[in-house]
């Protein structure tokens, strides 16, 4: 069996998403709330959803996904401020588009300096992204996948764990929050109450089987998160469903806790990457680790 993170599509659990017309075909694009978008990459396997804020002065990006789109053109048509862009860990589904913008924020963490300054060949984006089993077509104009590559890409400021990041009237506070990757963060929106929460609670698989990945690490990482509980109401993720409901925490919270303790059932599957992995399913998420 194969697994797959795409099987949800990009459908908000708010009540009435407002999409939003781009010249940019690539990415479907949801109004979610006052000054928040979801600009989300359908027609890859990943569906990775980048999430948009806009303040007062300047608006966040909260990563840039696969890199096939024009992602800065699409962000211009939803807001002409400012775009500082915060890439919630260094996977290369959410770095693609770095190199279209000229203000980056990443945490400091030794995967994230090294990403920065190596990017990542066409080798490695052709095995990783644009495989085509991972893509459906046709490319979006004026993308050449023959020379696609993640160039290395300038940070304009390294980020501490704890730390608010003002970003105009505005601020994000940074969680360290690894399990899904080492460098992982989430980012807490206290004004508007809501846990930019990257890859570590989706309606989907939240993955451990990669290099830097650790289900030990993502449960002391589920605990911490609820030590925030009070302080957030919604859930904006990075693949899949937008704008969840904060209670998918707890609740994956304790399917963590079953797979470590051996409670929790396995399924066998191999992923597009030809990976053997094992897959534990919880109903809307699963857990999915090494074989």
């Amino acid at each position: 069996m194969t697994g797959n993170r795409n099987r949800i599509r990009c459908q908000s659990e708010c009540s009435n998403p407002r999409k939003i017309s781009v010249s940019e075909d690539w990415f479907e694009v949801y109004e979610i709330a006052s000054n928040l978008f979801a600009f989300c990459e359908t027609r890859h396997y990943e569906n990775t959803t980048i999430s948009l804020i806009i303040g007062p002065e300047k608006a966040v990006l909260i990563d840039t996904g696969c890199g096939i789109g024009d992602l800065r053109k699409a962000v211009a048509e939803v807001t002409d401020k400012p775009v500082i862009v915060i890439n919630t860990h260094t996977h290369l589904d959410h770095l693609g588009s770095n190199r279209q913008f000229d203000e980056i924020a990443m945490f400091d963490h030794p995967l994230s300096r090294r990403a920065a300054v190596e990017g990542a060949s066409h080798q490695i984006m052709q095995r990783e992204i644009l495989a085509d089993n991972l893509v459906t077509k046709p490319w979006p104009r004026d993308f050449d996948p023959t020379g696609f590559t993640l160039p290395p890409f300038k940070v304009n400021r390294w980020l501490r764990d704890g730390e608010r990041f003002d970003f105009g009237g505005r601020d994000l506070e940074v969680i360290y929050t690894p399990g899904e990757a080492a460098d992982h963060i989430s980012l807490l929106d206290r004004t508007d109450r809501i846990l930019f929460c990257g890859d570590i609670l989706l309606h989907g698989p939240v993955w451990t089987h990669l290099e830097g990945g650790s289900l030990n690490h993502l449960l002391t990482s589920y605990t911490r998160l609820m030590g925030y509980f009070e302080d957030f109401d919604h859930l904006m993720p990075g693949h899949n469903q937008p704008w969840l409901d904060k209670g998918l925490l707890p609740e994956t919270l304790a399917g963590a806790e079953k797979v470590l303790s051996g409670q929790a059932t396995a399924e066998d599957i191999i992923d597009p990457w030809n990976r053997r992995l094992k897959q534990y399913s919880f109903g809307r998420f699963a857990i999915t680790t090494r074989y």
